[in-house]
């Protein structure tokens, strides 16, 4: 009885924050950027405010998704992060590398925008990358995950899988001016993206290293379109960025082939209740 108490009160309180979070984002529609914030001076800043609220919202739904689900990747272990991080390291070299840095060393990029519009764009970026990633990588490729984790086809497929639903969301763009070289470039880096970003929950089950890549790779990426000026692919920047992708692919697959599904398991144990003895 206890036992069902609890998990009535924790499906109750998800429902609840589930809800408000849809209220929120109604009266957000309904009251758009401007009619909350005053008048925005450009379409690219209200878009950067649109997303960074939004996303925001959204991130509360799929995070309280998460903890109602019971997948143990929201509080990770303490004691692991040195060994999770260490393993992440060449996702976080992939992620940088986003960043046009020779372009800005050599003066052929700039950053001309002010300090609050650079920290707005991060703002975006943190709250895109942890919706993105407790939505994809935490329900999607968790859930894909949970019936198939005992085989290595069967966590190939899930990765597959939820990549690729991740990458062909993009599509969208198309309805929103962006051609369709340019949509199906994001399909096709979103898709890798997603796939690095699943290797490493599954091995470190921490969505919140998952959470800074993604955020960290669409930051550097965004600097200088949306905040500056200049060319940011040269031929030492492509160069660069395939032999680092190329690394890290290797990489990530080996680390792939030598998960253990007892690792896995870890994601979808349930934590031990304790039991009353008067019952």
């Amino acid at each position: 009885m206890k036992n069902l108490k609890k998990k009535i009160d924790k499906r109750t309180v998800s429902i609840g924050i589930t809800a408000f979070c849809i209220l929120l984002l109604l009266i957000y529609q309904i009251l758009g950027a401007e009619g909350i914030f005053g008048e925005i001076p450009d379409d690219t800043l209200k878009n950067m405010v649109d997303l960074t609220v939004t996303r925001a919202i959204g991130s509360a739904v799929f995070v309280t998704i998460l903890i109602y689900l019971g997948y143990r990747v929201v509080k990770p272990s303490a004691s692991g992060f040195g060994r999770a991080l260490l393993f992440s390291l060449p996702a976080f070299l992939v992620v940088i590398n986003n960043l046009p840095i020779y372009p800005l060393v050599t003066g052929l990029a700039a950053v001309t925008s002010s300090p609050s519009r650079i920290a707005l764009l991060a703002a975006e970026c943190l709250f895109v990358g942890l919706f993105e990633e407790t939505c994809f990588r935490g329900v999607v490729l968790l859930g894909f995950l949970e019936k198939r984790r005992a085989t290595v086809s069967g966590r190939f497929w899930a990765i597959v899988l939820s990549s690729a639903v991740f990458g062909l969301i993009h599509a969208v763009n198309l309805f929103f001016g962006s051609g369709p070289i340019a949509v199906l470039m994001q399909i096709g880096y979103s898709f890798l993206i997603g796939a690095m970003c699943s290797v490493v929950l599954m091995k470190t089950s921490n969505i919140w290293l998952c959470v800074v890549l993604h955020a960290l790779f669409n930051f550097c990426g965004a600097l200088v379109p949306d905040c500056g000026e200049g060319t940011v692919w040269e031929p030492i920047t492509i160069t660069v960025t395939v032999i680092i992708a190329v690394l890290t692919t290797v990489y990530m697959i080996a680390a792939f082939l030598r998960l253990k599904s007892e690792e896995l398991d870890k994601i979808y144990e349930k934590p031990k209740e304790k039991t009353d003895e008067r019952n």
